[in-house]
């Protein structure tokens, strides 16, 4: 479970900026974790450190955005690179 909470919010972070999906899925994670009778940090720790692990598109971090305004990357290879890097990023 906590690898599937870690990809949904790597991938929720490429839609939305990473304040943002913190903000959304705190209180989600934590209720969820609740529910389901685990301690909240085995939920909150994992998913708040996936909402800095994303990579492929611009508006997931302002690094990405800075990067991508430069010109020198095509969106293309943002795509390809961060999807290997959200992979990667979500088996640590």
């Amino acid at each position: 479970i906590i690898y599937v909470v870690t990809l949904v919010v790597i991938f929720l972070t490429e839609l939305t900026s990473n304040t943002a999906t913190a903000s959304i899925m705190v209180p989600v994670l934590a209720s969820a974790a609740e529910g389901i009778g685990i301690d909240p940090l085995a939920l909150l720790l994992p998913g708040v450190f996936a909402t800095g692990c994303a990579f492929m598109l611009p508006i997931a971090t302002p690094p990405n955005a800075i990067v991508y305004a430069t010109h020198k990357l095509e969106f293309t290879s943002m795509v390809g690179g961060g999807f290997i890097l959200n992979i990667l990023a979500s088996l640590v």
